[in-house]
């Protein structure tokens, strides 16, 4: 179906906010970092996996079709992690005939709160992960601290997607009373390397001549390694059913930590506060837009720990010709209309 507005997403509005350049970049010249689409995939992979538990698929066929596109064993491991401890977490929590509608893609007017006239040049665009009766869920999968309280909880209170998501629903005819907010924390434990031992179970420790290290008194094997004097404890790389089993302990023993639930609501004022922020972004992107004027943010270069993908393009040290480095985009909504294809 041919939009004849221009269709605004919540993600577009997040980049927006955080720098005016990088949003220049992505949502009108349709460019993408390539490291910045290999660093989402866990939380794409996961989020295809719930769509599938919330169409009441079995587990094995969810975490089979989940890992189809796993960078590799340990990675898939991680994924069938998380989904697992989520069906164990929340299997029996909800009745499948509540369930209205999985992944629906949705467009409601975007409303200028002053007039109550709806913008002639945006639209909003939204996929619904799970569609209730009177409510709806969003998944989300994070690396930080979820627990009740958190800060990750309060600033879901300013947070304009979850209102966006409202009036996504509302234009479908249901009555939203809440957000059922559905948090995944992905585990931070990374493959390690495992001790090499012997027959009778003894860790080896290896000199500098790669002979075998004993006690000092000459009874035993020595078990651990000492860089000054050059003895090295042997070791390997754990295999990913050992990655998947310390995983499955991990989240076994603590499962608040990696799995949580709220209601999300938003009273009237409060849809009207966040409609007038929309509005506002829409008129500051049409604005720049017309000017050619993209100014970049250097407070918003390095976040979560990592430096945008845009940086050396910013700073003048890359090309966006690069294409090891940059791919061009043809939907630049990906959660929209399918995936991200190349451009030509």
């Amino acid at each position: 179906m041919t939009r004849h507005l221009r269709v605004l997403t919540n993600s577009e509005m997040k980049t927006r906010r955080r720098c005016a350049r990088e949003h220049h970049l992505s949502y009108e010249l349709g460019y993408r970092p390539i490291e910045d689409a290999e660093s989402l995939r866990i939380g794409t992979l996961v989020h295809a996996g719930l769509e599938l538990w919330w169409k009441s698929y079995p587990i094995a066929a969810v975490l089979y079709e989940a890992t189809q596109s796993a960078l590799d064993e340990y990675e898939a491991a991680k994924i069938r992690v998380m989904l697992r401890g989520y069906d164990a977490r929340w299997q029996g929590t909800h009745n499948p005939s509540d369930v209205v509608a999985v992944e629906r893609e949705v467009y409601a007017p975007l409303m200028n709160p002053e007039t109550g006239h709806a913008s002639r040049t945006f639209e909003l665009g939204m996929k619904l992960d799970v569609l209730l009766g009177s409510s709806f869920v969003e998944h989300k999968t994070t690396a930080e601290e979820i627990g009740l309280g958190s800060v990750y909880w309060k600033r879901l209170q300013m947070d304009t997607q979850i209102s966006t998501y409202y009036a996504g629903a509302k234009s479908l005819g249901h009555e939203v009373t809440g957000c059922l907010y559905d948090v995944l924390r992905k585990p931070g434990l990374r493959p390690s390397q495992v001790p090499l031992k012997d027959e009778d179970g003894c860790k080896i420790v290896l000199d500098g001549d790669g002979e075998r290290v004993r006690t000092k008194d000459g009874k035993k094997w020595r078990q651990t390694g000492d860089a000054e004097l050059g003895y090295v404890l042997q070791t390997r790389l754990e295999t990913p059913e050992e990655y998947e089993q310390r995983l499955t302990d991990e989240v076994a023993e603590n499962p608040d930590k990696y799995y949580q639930r709220g209601t999300v609501v938003r009273l009237e004022h409060e849809e009207r506060e966040a409609q007038l922020d929309a509005w506002q972004l829409a008129r500051e992107i049409r604005e720049a837009e017309l000017a050619a004027a993209h100014p970049r943010n250097p407070d918003a270069c390095q976040r979560l720990g990592r430096m945008c993908g845009f940086f050396d393009v910013c700073s003048g040290t890359a090309s966006l010709d690069d294409e090891s480095r940059f791919v061009r985009v043809v939907n630049v909504h990906p959660e929209l209309g399918g995936q991200v294809e190349a451009a030509e």
